[in-house]
């Protein structure tokens, strides 16, 4: 074979660099890693909200479905049962479980990364005979590891609701019923105002403000907030304040659960001084929550009750 036609050959079987197929350079390769890390982690946060989100939902129906039980079994006993919060992750429920007619506890663990908010009291509910509680309404709210809240409520009557309202109607109004159409003129009803099912209970009222309290600390100095417990409404319905004094210069700083601002979040405060916080909900979470405030002496805490 000629030489000169083998070689001919051999560069026509040469892959060639030049028609287009090189390959992926360096940094085309560092690019679709990028995307493909930034899409990942997306999917990843969105698993991890989505799974947040479930756990908190999981939880909060778990205890409504308890404490309709627990009022169930009152009725049916004719005598008490219970649930009440033992840590800000477990809750204990009384009542006859297996239906021997005797009343025994359990405990009750809430899904990993839901708590009640930090700080915040620990609540209970007691239903009498009549399946009905002492209390007007009953709130139980809880938020997971993201700050996500939601919450049960329990009205005076034992109703259960998640996320929603229970001693408060909607405002209607009345017609006049016609009597043209054959009704005798006696059944005929008017009126211009809402019945409020929960008569027992006064949706305007607000609470009573705690007295003031005092934290000590190192070296004699204190610090003191008044009051103790504010009420304020829901989704920035109204708003409340609480004065802190000391007697010694520092800097108060606050902290509360995600549903409340605390305004400002700092003040400097001298000696013998005060200095005033404004406090107001920002969503339509409702129930008891701890607003502290703090030195490098000592913190004070203040409760903030979120009504309607």
């Amino acid at each position: 074979m000629d030489r000169g036609h083998t070689q001919k050959t051999k560069a026509t079987l040469r892959p060639s660099h030049q028609d287009g197929q090189a390959g992926f350079t360096a940094l085309q390769l560092l690019v679709v890693v990028a995307v493909v890390g930034i899409i990942s982690a997306f999917s990843l946060f969105q698993i991890r909200s989505s799974r947040e989100a479930l756990a908190l939902q999981n939880s909060v129906r778990q205890l409504a479905s308890y404490i309709e039980k627990a009022r169930l079994d009152a009725v049916r006993r004719h005598d008490t049962s219970g649930v009440a919060f033992t840590s800000s992750t477990s809750y204990n429920v009384l009542m006859d479980f297996d239906g021997s007619g005797t009343p025994y506890t359990r405990s009750i663990s809430l899904e990993q990364g839901v708590q009640l908010p930090a700080g915040s009291p620990l609540p209970s509910i007691s239903f009498n005979w009549r399946g009905r509680t002492s209390a007007c309404t009953n709130t139980f709210a809880f938020q997971n590891a993201s700050g996500a809240q939601s919450w049960v409520d329990v009205s005076d009557a034992g109703d259960v609701t998640v996320n929603s309202d229970v001693d408060v109607l909607p405002s209607v109004s009345y017609a006049t019923v016609s009597t043209t159409a054959g009704i005798a003129p006696v059944t005929v009803t008017s009126g211009t105002g809402t019945h409020n099912n929960t008569l027992d209970c006064d949706s305007s009222t607000s609470g009573a403000s705690g007295p003031p309290v005092t934290g000590t600390g190192s070296g004699g100095c204190n610090l003191t907030i008044n009051p103790s417990s504010v009420s304020i409404k829901k989704g920035g319905g109204s708003s409340g304040s609480v004065v802190v004094s000391a007697n010694t210069a520092g800097t108060v700083v606050t902290s509360a659960p995600t549903n409340i601002t605390v305004s400002p979040a700092s003040q400097a405060i001298s000696a013998g001084g005060t200095v005033t916080f404004s406090l107001t909900s920002n969503n339509r979470t409702r129930g008891t929550f701890a607003a502290n405030f703090g030195t490098s002496c000592t913190t004070v805490t203040t409760l903030v009750k979120v009504t309607n």
